[in-house]
């Protein structure tokens, strides 16, 4: 089986998962389809992005938007902890305001994912 796989079928009895918000695609006039897109080539599927929304440190950036990172920290006190290297500096940015998050894009942060925090 492999890692998405496993991801998916742990977030399926997550029940942090199913307390977290539940977010939408914006959907921008001139890219309607931008986040599917990225996750496509990014290798990130629905279940990484729930994961990093109700797990990861939460900040904002300088443009106002909210923005999700999954660490070494905040993995080790969930249920993916054995999926720590493949989750490490997964990054989902949302727009701020809104009563359900909804996703502008999601990649990978490589200066996080190349740290490894012991």
């Amino acid at each position: 089986m492999n890692t998405h796989q496993q991801i998916q079928q742990i977030a399926t009895t997550d029940a942090q998962l199913d307390r977290a918000i539940a977010f939408t695609p914006i959907r921008k006039s001139k890219d309607l389809n931008h986040l599917q897109r990225r996750q496509q080539q990014r290798a990130i599927s629905n279940d990484m992005i729930r994961v990093a929304i109700a797990y990861g440190q939460k900040h904002f950036d300088r443009r106002g938007a909210i923005v999700y990172t999954l660490g070494d920290r905040q993995l080790k006190q969930s249920p993916y902890a054995r999926f720590t290297d493949t989750l490490r500096g997964l990054q989902v940015i949302c727009l701020q305001g809104l009563s359900t998050p909804q996703i502008l894009t999601t990649y990978w942060n490589f200066d996080t994912k190349r740290r490894v925090r012991k």
